[in-house]
């Protein structure tokens, strides 16, 4: 379990509305997808659905909070758990 005051490394905290957002870079297309794939499965497997945007070799995730107040655990292990996927060795 996370505390709620906590932040996730390499994530930033966003205030209004309760959120973490975070910019992840890859070397390729290919790379991106994968790791676009990857935040899928966990979605599936978790019911939480962050903002994407993404580009060829980025992609930009905003985790939000149950609220628009509070930032709970569940969207701070999302957090942990999909820059644990940002490796390509992560499948």
């Amino acid at each position: 379990m996370i505390s709620a005051t906590l932040r996730p490394e390499g994530w930033t905290k966003v205030e209004r509305p309760a959120s973490l957002f975070r910019r992840f870079e890859f070397a390729s297309y290919r790379e991106a997808r994968g790791f676009l794939d990857r935040l899928a499965r966990l979605s599936e497997a978790t019911g939480l659905y962050p903002d994407l945007s993404f580009g060829k070799t980025y992609v930009n995730v905003t985790v939000c909070g149950s609220d628009t107040e509070t930032l709970g655990d569940q969207a701070q292990e999302f957090a942990v758990s999909a820059a644990a996927l940002a490796s390509p060795d992560a499948d």
